[in-house]
């Protein structure tokens, strides 16, 4: 049971690293081998340092680190709270394309306001999934906390993650408030 475990908590991080950079990361790469407009007139993955660290390294580590506790407190775990979590995650997701789309901010999966292409909504699906994630280990973990009295041993390690992945998201977008 402890190898299963093991395996899913490496693949999430895997997973999260492929759809989050690595597949965009070989089509930015791609793109701009073949001078594609897409690469050359728009911001694409490898010009954001969110993208770059943020979903190239911290949320691979924090959603390792997230999926490594549900599995350790299955307790907390059950079809509401998932429900809920994947409810937030949503919510999450269409607040930020929509303020994307709200300021203009155009990049290489919405080359215009309010137009999303195939990279848009893989990233919309990616987005969702994160967010998800990590809205169903923060209502499992505030159930536990309720429970407990305690911190998961993890918590302030995925809080501190996600705060530096937004301070890196912030930072590419230095002048547009979010």
């Amino acid at each position: 049971m402890e190898r299963n475990k093991r395996k899913i908590i490496w693949l999430t991080g895997v997973a999260t690293f492929f759809f989050g950079f690595g597949a965009a990361a070989v089509l930015n790469l791609y793109l701009y081998a073949v001078r594609s407009p897409l690469v050359l007139n728009f911001r694409s993955s490898l010009n954001f340092i969110s993208s770059i660290f943020g979903d190239g390294l911290i949320l691979p580590v924090v959603n390792m680190l997230v999926v490594s506790h549900i599995l350790n407190c299955t307790k907390y775990v059950n079809k509401l709270r998932f429900t809920i979590g994947t409810i937030i995650g949503l919510l999450i997701t269409i607040y930020f394309h929509v303020i994307q789309a709200v300021k203009g901010l155009v990049n290489w999966s919405m080359p215009t306001p309010w137009r999303w292409n195939l990279l848009g909504l893989w990233h919309f699906f990616y987005m969702l999934s994160v967010t998800s994630l990590l809205s169903f280990y923060f209502i499992v973990s505030v159930s536990e906390i309720i429970q407990t009295k305690k911190l998961p041993k993890n918590f302030i390690f995925v809080i501190l993650g996600i705060m530096l992945f937004l301070t890196l998201l912030k930072l590419d977008y230095a002048n547009v408030r979010l």
